[in-house]
């Protein structure tokens, strides 16, 4: 079996959050929920507001283009409608363009189903404001108000969290990873009818918490390769019907991709047969290169390395504008982690080559 282990940790390397972009995500946000919580507009309660979504989850993958939050209003807004409660939101944030700091592209867009959206046009990203009570505490699950149903409705973001971030320590970090190299599949194969990211988290965690895809001992190769025959295999008489299957959310156990539509899910099923017989040659291929090729049509060109020497390129050059590089004095080996000997570090460079090139 031919596992490429060095292929597939250049792709997760690839595929990660770019750095200003995290730092975007990180400031923006904070700069929200700071108004938010000053605001008299809306009565917040402690901790007033905390992130949520994949970025809060480290479920993200390349550009970070959006971010949740969620944001504790009194129990007393229950009483009232949802709509109420959301229309609340919106006008508190009224007033936001004008106490952001260092952007000046804010819209406040629209109240959407259960959100307020917060648009960054120039910056290409958004943020949505969940307003949600806690009757329970923290620790249980919320109720946030849902425009289209006209009702407060229960979610459990905060618990799937804590129960995702346990179940990835227990599978030595890879279901995070794996959740990442989904959706990143997704996006190479589906331009269109693309699945939600939280189906495919859904996903993914259903198949390593029912021990139905194990991870202990076994490369990304062959994981994303049982992964995508689970899948399969799981849904396939659902093409022989006329409806699409649940897909339960881990915590309450609702049906997360209620609006799932049938000729979605069947490109959806479409996709992930030719991923997966792909995938099957490439772990069984007679030769690395061969593997490569195949592994480069389930994942992109892109992304996926198509050599060693591209990988050897690629981790030199996030050394060279990260962290920088070490260079050992003897025998003038370049490394992006610090050796055990003596060695020089090479400060991170900012050069991108002359102008007129």
């Amino acid at each position: 079996m031919i596992t490429l282990s060095e292929y597939f940790d250049e792709l997760l390397a690839a595929i990660e959050p770019v750095e200003d972009r995290l730092k975007f995500a990180e400031e923006v946000p904070a700069q929200l929920r700071a108004y938010l919580k000053e605001s008299d507009m809306v009565l917040t309660i402690e901790p007033h507001s905390r992130l949520a979504g994949s970025y809060a989850r480290q479920t993200a993958i390349t550009q970070i283009k959006d971010v949740d939050i969620l944001l504790f209003i009194d129990e007393s807004y229950k009483n009232g409608s949802a709509e109420a409660a959301l229309s609340t939101v919106f006008s508190a944030l009224h007033n936001l363009k004008n106490r952001m700091e260092g952007v000046t592209d804010v819209t406040v867009r629209r109240k959407q189903r259960r959100s307020i959206n917060v648009l960054f046009e120039d910056s290409e990203f958004c943020m949505d404001i969940v307003p949600a009570v806690a009757p329970n505490g923290l620790d249980a699950p919320l109720e946030i108000p849902d425009r289209n149903w006209e009702k407060w409705v229960k979610t459990d973001p905060l618990g799937y969290g804590g129960e995702l971030s346990r179940l990835n320590s227990a599978n030595g970090g890879k279901v995070v990873r794996l959740i990442k190299m989904m959706k990143y599949w997704r996006d190479v194969h589906m331009a269109t009818r693309r699945p939600k990211s939280y189906w495919l988290e859904c996903l993914i965690y259903h198949l390593i918490c029912d021990e139905e895809v194990p991870t202990s001992g076994r490369g990304y190769a062959e994981i994303f390769s049982t992964i995508l025959d689970a899948i399969y295999t799981n849904y396939l008489p659902y093409l022989q019907k006329t409806t699409v299957p649940s897909i339960p959310d881990p915590m309450l156990g609702n049906n997360v991709a209620h609006n799932w539509e049938r000729s979605a899910f069947e490109t959806f099923m479409a996709r992930v047969l030719e991923s997966y017989e792909w995938s099957l040659r490439a772990l069984n291929a007679a030769s690395e290169q061969d593997a490569v090729d195949l592994w480069i049509k389930v994942f992109g060109e892109e992304k996926f390395p198509s050599s060693n020497v591209q990988i050897k390129g690629r981790t030199l050059n996030r050394g060279l504008t990260s962290t920088g590089i070490y260079v050992t004095p003897d025998l003038g080996r370049v490394s992006v982690t610090k050796p055990t000997g003596a060695s020089i570090k090479v400060p991170p460079q900012r050069f991108y080559g002359d102008v007129n090139e």
